[in-house]
C-alpha cells in the first residue's frame, strides 16, 4: 500500500497487508513526537547512571564523602555546605591550576581573615606563602572541603583560622561538636603531609562579636588542649594581644565593621604567626626564587564578606 504524500515521508513506503494501524507511519508532526520521546526515554534511563558517577566523582574524589564524615557532620549539613560553597571553592581550584606555588612554602587556610590577608607574604617573609581562604568558612564546611584544599599542595606548615563557629547564631555548634571537625581537618593535612606540623591560631575577640566571647574562650581552650594532646599540632594564642587593659576587645585594631582586622591588627598576628613558625620549624628556610611568586600574592578577590 502507497502512502499518500501527507504522510510527511520523501519516498512511498509499503506496509506489508493487513498490518495493524500502530504499524503505520505518523504525519510529520508525530514523527517527530515520537522521535522526541524515544530520546527523552534513552536520556531519561541513562541518566540515573549517568549522575551516579558524576556523584561519585564529586564525593569521592573532591569533597569528603558521608561515611568519613560520620559522627562528626550530618549528610545533610554536608548538602548544604557543599551547595553554599561550592562556586567559591571550584574558584580557589582555579587559582590552583593557574599559579605555581612557591617552595618550602607556609599554607594558610580558613575563613576571611585569611582570605582578606592580601599582604600576607609581605608580613609573614621570610615564609613564603600559599593562601587559602574563602569568607564565611566555618569548619563545618572546612570539613568537607579540607582534602580539596590541601592536597594541590606541598607545604612545610599548615596554618588554620577559622573564626565563624561561634557567632551569636542559630547555626553555633557545640564546643565538642566542632572539636571532632578541628581532629578532622588535622587528620587530612597529617595524612596528605605527615612531617607538615599544623597550627591552629586562635580565635580573635572583636568588638562586633563581644557577647559571646566567653563562649569562643570555651572554642579556643578546646583546640588548646588538642595541641596539648596530639603531636604535630601547635596552638597559636593570639588574644591577650587585642584586649585593653580592661580585657575589652581593642577597637582601633579592626576595620569598620569591628569584626575583620586592619593593617595594625595583621601586623600582630604576622609577628606572633612567624615567632610561631620559627619555633616549630627551627626557622625559615630561604624564600623561593622570584619566578616563583607567592600565591598570597597573585590571589584574586573572592566572593563578598561573608563571616570572619
Amino acid at each position: 500500500m502507497a502512502m499518500q504524500s501527507q504522510s510527511g515521508f520523501d519516498h512511498p513506503i509499503t506496509l506489508p497487508h493487513g498490518a495493524p494501524a500502530s504499524c503505520r507511519p505518523l504525519n510529520a508532526p508525530a514523527a517527530f513526537s515520537l522521535v522526541v520521546a524515544g530520546l527523552l526515554a534513552v536520556f531519561v534511563n541513562a541518566s540515573p547512571e549517568l549522575c551516579a558517577q558524576e556523584k561519585n566523582i564529586s564525593e569521592s574524589s573532591r569533597n569528603a564523602t558521608e561515611p568519613e564524615l560520620k559522627g562528626i557532620l550530618s549528610p545533610a549539613d554536608r548538602g548544604k555546605a557543599i551547595a553554599r560553597w561550592e562556586k567559591e571553592i571550584a574558584r580557589l581550584e582555579r587559582l590552583d591550576r593557574t599559579h605555581d606555588d612557591p617552595e618550602n612554602a607556609v599554607m594558610l587556610m580558613g575563613s576571611s581573615s585569611i582570605r582578606l590577608w592580601e599582604d600576607a607574604a609581605e608580613m609573614l617573609a621570610p615564609y613564603p606563602i600559599i593562601r587559602r581562604g574563602y569568607g564565611g568558612a566555618r569548619y563545618s564546611d572546612l570539613v568537607v572541603f579540607a582534602k580539596r584544599l590541601v592536597s594541590p599542595h606541598e607545604y612545610r606548615a599548615l596554618v588554620v583560622f577559622v573564626a565563624n563557629d561561634i557567632t551569636g547564631s542559630n547555626a553555633d555548634r557545640p564546643v565538642d561538636a566542632v572539636r571532632k571537625m578541628v581532629l578532622h581537618v588535622i587528620a587530612v593535612s597529617q595524612e596528605h603531609q605527615p612531617d607538615a606540623p599544623v597550627l591552629l591560631v586562635e580565635v580573635t575577640p572583636t568588638p562586633s562579636r563581644w557577647g559571646v566571647w566567653p563562649q569562643i574562650r570555651e572554642l579556643n581552650a578546646m583546640m588548646r588542649e588538642i595541641a596539648l594532646t596530639h603531636p604535630g599540632v601547635s596552638f597559636v594564642s593570639t588574644a591577650q594581644y587585642y584586649l585593653d587593659d580592661q580585657d575589652v576587645a581593642r577597637p582601633e585594631l579592626f576595620r569598620q565593621d569591628q569584626l575583620h582586622q586592619n593593617e595594625p591588627g595583621y601586623q600582630i598576628w604576622a609577628d606572633i604567626i612567624r615567632r610561631r613558625l620559627d619555633e616549630v620549624l627551627g626557622g625559615a628556610t630561604p624564600p623561593a626564587t622570584a619566578s616563583a611568586k607567592s600565591s598570597s600574592q597573585q590571589e584574586v578577590s573572592g566572593a563578598a564578606i561573608e563571616g570572619k
